[in-house]
């Protein structure tokens, strides 16, 4: 492959910066989402404790059960919260300019920070001698997990835009497009996974049960 610099916008450069844009705002959605409910902690009885991800971040109290008086047990900061910030920031800071470089860091920062959500729920997995609850994602936690997948698919969009403007103007066309075809391919079925996961949680409400 070999790079064509100063050349005008053609539409598909236009769409790698709508994409920028497009990034950027998933990523930034991830520290608004955090103060909706993270995780939510429910047994048979129902719902025990629900935690915003901020929340999560300090120490916090679990009711073992229905008792009287309640007992409750404690867990420290959930320091995966912090990690899904980290990984936030750092796709939007990959935002600031384009390039397929920018886009794998950025889509590599979406995975890490979907494997920080799952650790920032399982981290309240109940003691194996007190099985009083599961962790499941929140409203909160949903919409982050949504936020992050976005960033994928949006990122494998930008590199199918670049590929398809490269193989546009470039003398050798074939390494171009077949990463344009990969790329859109990709971006396609991922798409229409996170879509569907989408709806899913619109027509359940986020219920886990």
């Amino acid at each position: 492959m070999q790079w064509t610099r100063d050349t005008a916008l053609d539409n598909w450069a236009r769409f790698g910066l709508v994409a920028r844009v497009l990034k950027a705002l998933s990523n930034a959605s991830v520290f608004l989402f955090l103060v909706l409910p993270l995780v939510v902690l429910s047994n048979c009885g129902g719902t025990l404790a629900t935690f915003t991800g901020y929340e999560a971040l300090q120490e916090t109290l679990v009711p073992t059960g229905n008792m009287d008086p309640v007992i409750y047990l404690t867990y420290g900061p959930d320091w995966w919260v912090l990690a899904v910030m980290v990984f936030a920031a750092a796709g939007l800071g990959s935002a600031w300019r384009g390039g397929i470089p920018r886009s794998l860091i950025g889509g590599a920062a979406a995975i890490g920070g979907l494997i920080a959500l799952d650790g920032a729920i399982s981290f309240f997995n109940p003691p194996t001698d007190v099985q009083s609850w599961s962790p499941n994602p929140g409203n909160g936690g949903d919409a982050i997990g949504l936020a992050f997948a976005s960033v994928v698919v949006i990122e494998l969009a930008s590199i199918a835009a670049r590929g398809w403007s490269e193989a546009k103007r470039a003398k050798d066309k074939g390494d171009w497009t077949a990463l344009g075809c990969l790329a859109t391919s990709a971006a396609v079925l991922l798409g229409l996974g996170v879509l569907a996961f989408a709806v899913l949680i619109i027509a359940t409400g986020g219920c886990q049960c």
